[in-house]
């Protein structure tokens, strides 16, 4: 009888790790992204980043645009040239395609937050 209950419990422990294995956790939705078809520079916050291509989410715009990236692609940071590297999500650029091949972009044009959130200085009067 010990042999039998044994039996059936290692049998509905194998059905329900054999089920646990086919069901997995849900996969999260991708966020949309549509390739850049305009010829218009795009000003947005950076999304995904690779070798190969990057997403820029403009303010109020419902779906990301992709745009290519090659070795002609120059990357700058007020007037200074950056490296592929010095790109980080969330950075808010401006990216204008190449003229030949929209989808691609010839300038990605980072722009230096701590220099727009840094205060004022105050004006010293003289007497």
């Amino acid at each position: 009888m010990k042999k039998l209950i044994s039996l059936t419990l290692l049998v509905l422990l194998g059905a329900f790790l054999g089920f646990a294995q086919e069901t997995s956790a849900p996969a999260k939705a991708k966020k949309p992204s549509v390739t850049n078809t305009s010829s218009e520079s795009i000003t947005g916050k950076l999304g995904y980043i690779s070798d190969k291509k990057i997403t820029v989410k403009a303010k109020g715009a419902e779906a990301s645009t992709t745009f290519l990236i090659d070795s002609e692609t120059k990357i700058t940071l007020n007037n200074e040239a950056k490296l592929f590297s010095d790109l980080k999500k969330g950075s808010v650029v401006t990216v204008t395609p190449k003229t030949e091949s929209v989808a691609t972009a010839s300038l990605i044009a980072m722009k230096d937050i701590s220099a727009t959130n840094a205060p004022a200085p105050a004006n010293k009067t003289e007497e």
